[in-house]
Formats: structure tokens, sequence, C-alpha cells
């Protein structure tokens, strides 16, 4: 099985690597949201993720509804290969049928990251780090900062942090943290507040996104960042959404176009 996900349904090097899997007779799957499009009819089946029109070059909330979908593939797969009961499976969906009043919580409240926005626009650069689900995040975090506002910003696997990136770091950089719940994986926990405090030593400015209730993160945190408590796989659907605010908001006090970010295409039609 080979799963596709695009937003338009027409992106090329996806539909080029579609062909391919098809011509080793692999089946593929399609996440989109564009209805009709290439890449869902050239698919076995195609999952819908229903979004509504993006009309942002840079993808928000189709890439929530992507994280979705995969969630729901991979909750149906594990169930019919009888690695998760159906009630177990019926408990995650119910949890994310949650998610999107979780997600307009953390829209509500997010003025003092706007304002944190403005104040970052001079920035250099931003870095992010991230462990577990948040390492992606961390990833989103700066394509996000790259795209909309065109600074350098890099996110990492906060265990590699000392090898090398740590480097990076000087007076004043601004780190944005993604931070486990302690309730799920008491250990990332610990490790990446252990982070925090690294390169706080070492003159950063932490930006710190954690859960409500999260205490030991406080006294660490520049800046802290608050999201509704969420199952740890599925915390990436709240932790996201800062980010994506974030970077709106660099990008409109350094005076660019957030919808039609430059050298950017809505739809990537070539290889």
């Amino acid at each position: 099985l080979v799963v596709a996900i695009s937003q338009s349904g027409e992106t090329m090097d996806t539909l080029m690597a579609l062909r391919h899997a098809k011509e080793q007779k692999a089946r593929v799957l399609a996440i989109c949201n564009t209805s009709g499009s290439t890449i869902p009819r050239e698919s076995d089946a195609v999952l819908y993720t229903r979004s509504g029109p993006e009309v942002a070059v840079a993808s928000t909330k189709a890439f929530l509804t992507q994280l979705v979908a995969c969630y729901l593939v991979g909750l149906h797969l594990a169930q019919v290969r009888g690695i998760k009961y159906a009630d177990e499976v019926g408990a995650v969906v119910a949890q994310l049928q949650q998610m999107s009043g979780k997600v307009e919580q953390v829209l509500e409240s997010m003025e003092p990251v706007r304002a944190l926005g403005r104040d970052l626009a001079d920035a250099k650069s931003v870095l992010f780090i991230g462990r577990h689900v948040g390492f992606p995040v961390a990833l989103e975090g700066a394509l996000k900062l790259k795209e909309l506002a065109y600074m350098h910003a890099e996110g990492f696997a906060a265990g590699e942090l000392k090898h090398g990136p740590i480097a990076l770091i000087e007076e004043g950089t601004p780190v944005v943290c993604i931070v486990p719940s302690p309730r799920g994986r008491g250990m990332l926990h610990e490790k990446i507040v252990s982070n925090i405090q690294e390169v706080r030593a070492r003159g950063a400015r932490t930006i710190v996104i954690a859960e409500e209730g999260d205490d030991d993160v406080k006294q660490f945190a520049d800046h802290l960042i608050t999201v509704p408590a969420t199952p740890t796989l599925l915390a990436p659907l709240v932790t996201t959404v800062p980010l994506q605010v974030l970077a709106a908001e660099i990008a409109t006090a350094r005076g660019n176009d957030v919808d039609q970010p430059r050298n950017l295409a809505k739809s990537v039609t070539v290889e």
C-alpha cells in the first residue's frame, strides 16, 4: 500500500511517484482535499479531507485534516490487523472528534502569540525543537516561517541538540520548544525540559508550547504558549496551530503577503 498525500491532487512529483508505485503493482490510497483531481482519479481509493478551499499557498487547515486522515488510516489498519480492538479504536476516534473544539480553543487564545510575532519580526533566525511527535511539528513550524516570513528557520529533533545544532545558539536567539504532555511519556518530558534549560543557559529566548497545567516548564519559558490537554499522539493537531499563527503574524509584521508568498505556487506542477 502506498499513500499519496496532496492538497490539490495535481502535485506532479507525488503523481509521478504514484504512477511508479502502480507500475510496481502497489495499491495506492490518495489522501486529498480536491474532489475529482488527478491523484484521486489515478488511485485505487481516496480519502477526501474535505477541509474546504484553501486559498493561501502555504497549507494550514489542509495540513491538519491530512493529519486526521492519516490517524484514521492508521487506526483502521490497526483494527483490521488485530493490533487494536474495536473499542480501543473507538476511544481514539472519540478523542479525534473533540479536537476541532480544542483547535478553536487554541485560536481564541492567540493574541499573545500575535504580539510575540510582531516582536520577533526582526529576528535573524528562529530554531524549533521537539521530541517524538513534537519533532515533525518543529519541522512544520520552521517550514511555515520560511514560506511566509522568508526567514532562516530550522527544526531539530531535540535529542540531537548537543550533537551540533546547539552551536547556533547565541544571545537572544528565539528557540521554539514543543513540549510533550507530562502525563503521556514522562521521560520525554523531562528530557525536553533539560533541553530548554540548556539553550536558555546559552542565551536563547525560549518560546515554549506546553499543555495547560504543565508547571515544570514555566520557570524556563520566556514566553509560554499553552494548549489544551490532549492525548500524546494527537498533540500535533493543537501544537501546530500556534506555530502557523506565529509565522503568519511575523510575515504580516514584515510586510509580506501571507497568502501569496514569493516564488511559491499553490500546486507544484513540475517535478
